[in-house]
């Protein structure tokens, strides 16, 4: 049994978790009692879906249960699961709850890079990148017209 044949585990873990969530209307609520009921479905689990996951996150199996709650709450709480995320799990798309279980951070965001400065030149942006026309024109507006 792989991890991805565990998912119907892990939507199970994750529905608990948040559907035991404080929300800001109802702040009586106690976040612990979330976490019990995440930690409870995890003991649940079988011997081969422990040991799966455990090797996926890189912990052992006397903190996976503790451990797997927490990066689910930390990740449902952070907003990098949402409930997107769980569909997008049922549906076998790409997902950001395989990073937060195996407590990876979020990846930066891509930056373009910039055209080095010159007194000459003035920087434009373009479709494929920034580049440099003469301080005497104008930026083209299309991006296309590289010199």
């Amino acid at each position: 049994m792989t991890v991805k044949k565990s998912i119907p585990l892990l939507l199970g873990a994750v529905v608990i978790l948040a559907v035991c969530q404080p929300s800001q209307v109802s702040a009586k609520r106690d976040p612990k009692a979330g976490a019990a009921g995440c930690i409870d479905v995890v003991h649940s689990w079988n011997t081969t879906a422990k040991h799966d996951m455990a090797s996926f996150m890189g912990v052992s199996l006397e903190r996976l249960p503790a451990l797997f709650c927490q990066r689910l709450y930390d990740g449902i709480h952070s907003g990098r699961i949402s409930y997107s995320d769980i569909n997008r799990l049922q549906l076998d798309q790409p997902t950001e709850i395989w990073m937060v279980l195996k407590g990876k951070p979020k990846p930066a965001a891509p930056t373009r890079s910039q055209a080095p400065r010159s007194s000459n030149f003035r920087n434009c942006s373009g479709v494929d990148g920034a580049f440099q026309v003469p301080i005497s024109q104008k930026c083209p507006l299309s991006g296309w017209a590289h010199y």
